[in-house]
């Protein structure tokens, strides 16, 4: 008898041999397909952190989209000139009016 052959009286553990390796090929490509959705939502999460960096340092430019009642019309004027040039820097940089770059997925 070969190494390899089972007698013919122990199927059974034949059958359950290669189910068993049919269930861990299974759980290896579970693993496999987990792994890689992490690293998509790893690099996904790294993307956002940076466009929400992006988003803070706009928004510390001293920039505000409050007024006050106190304003005098030439501060006023001049406060929404600011935003205008704000609004047109944003869309020159390629957001759109959904709040994402142009070449975001």
């Amino acid at each position: 008898m070969e190494p390899n052959d089972f007698p013919e009286d122990e199927p059974a553990r034949v059958d359950a041999g290669n189910a068993d390796w049919r269930s861990l090929k299974h759980l290896r490509d579970r693993v496999d397909a987990a792994v890689r959705e992490i690293e998509r939502l790893r690099a996904e999460n790294a993307a956002l952190a940076k466009r929400l960096i992006e988003l803070e340092e706009r928004a510390q430019d001293g920039s505000s989209f409050s007024f006050s009642d106190d304003e005098g019309s030439e501060e006023l004027k001049a406060r929404v000139q600011g935003f205008i040039r704000i609004v047109d820097g944003l869309l020159a940089s390629g957001d759109g009016a959904n709040g994402t770059p142009e070449d975001a997925p």
